[in-house]
């Protein structure tokens, strides 16, 4: 007959088993793609052979990080090929992702077309929007070739004869640009945030006296969720952003939420790039 002795011990390895087990299984804390050399080449480019032509291509070669790699030309979808087909002329960029979810993105690939219209190599000029509560950024292009005079417009807007266009969120755009004869090329641009917000000076003492806390995002609901580790606050950015906007979290003062500047300086960063600055 099994002495009293057995099943205690038997209780109490069972239960050394189950702990061993949780923390087994705790999700691991995201990668900081900030340390990632992920990287991205432009390995051919070819033009279209004229003006309204979709036979231009692009193929790019991805470098470090983790294979495997995806890729995307300007806000398309990501696909497993390197190759980008069937281009008009223009200007490109492409963006790669591995499989620790890092991007990278290549400066813009300009595609002209071998008669009419032509964007020249130098003639994408960008400014950065460094002011968080005036959108400041431009873009300025300028072609050549074709049949003058030029029009231009910025994305589903209105041609007009100005190439440049001011007061830009930073964020992705697409310019038409067309002569005289109706030819066209669209130039892909991005404006970068350059705020100059501070995730070390602004927004981590933010985190640390408002979400940090006990029972909150200390890492007392799994370390997933603990905000006093970057690298978890960097892959939440975007939610973080979105659930203070809205003024659902902190939990603690919902709905009032944190004070409106907080917030700006919160949506700032994340537009910036959520950067560890």
């Amino acid at each position: 007959m099994k002495s009293l002795l057995h099943y205690v011990s038997l209780i109490i390895i069972t239960g050394l088993s189950l702990l061993v087990s949780c923390t087994d299984n705790e999700e691991p804390a995201p990668f900081d793609c900030n340390t990632s050399n992920l990287d991205i080449e432009v390995t051919a480019s070819t033009g279209p052979t004229g003006c309204g032509e979709d036979n231009g291509s692009i193929q790019v070669a991805a470098s470090g990080g983790q294979a495997p790699f995806q890729f995307k030309l300007d806000n398309g979808s990501f696909q497993n090929s390197n190759t980008f087909s069937n281009l008009g002329g223009g200007s490109f960029t492409v963006v790669v992702k591995d499989s620790r979810n890092c991007e990278i993105t290549s400066a813009p690939i300009i595609l002209n077309a071998a008669e009419g219209l032509q964007v020249d190599s130098e003639g994408l000029v960008i400014t950065p929007h460094t002011n968080c509560s005036n959108p400041n950024g431009s873009i300025t292009v300028t072609v050549s070739e074709g049949t003058p005079p030029y029009s231009y417009k910025l994305g589903a807007g209105s041609f007009g004869s100005s190439a440049t266009f001011s007061n830009l969120k930073g964020g992705n755009y697409s310019i038409t640009a067309q002569d005289a004869a109706d030819c066209e090329v669209t130039i892909s641009a991005t404006v970068a945030m350059a705020t100059g917000v501070s995730y070390q000076t602004d927004i981590k003492p933010i985190l640390e006296a408002s979400c940090t806390k006990s029972g909150c995002h200390n890492g007392d609901n799994g370390a997933a969720m603990n905000w006093n580790v970057f690298a978890n606050v960097e892959a939440k950015a975007t939610l973080i952003k979105n659930r203070t906007g809205n003024k659902s979290m902190p939990l603690d003062i919902a709905p009032a939420g944190l004070p409106q500047a907080q917030i700006d300086l919160i949506a700032c960063w994340v537009d910036s790039g959520a950067l560890n600055n």
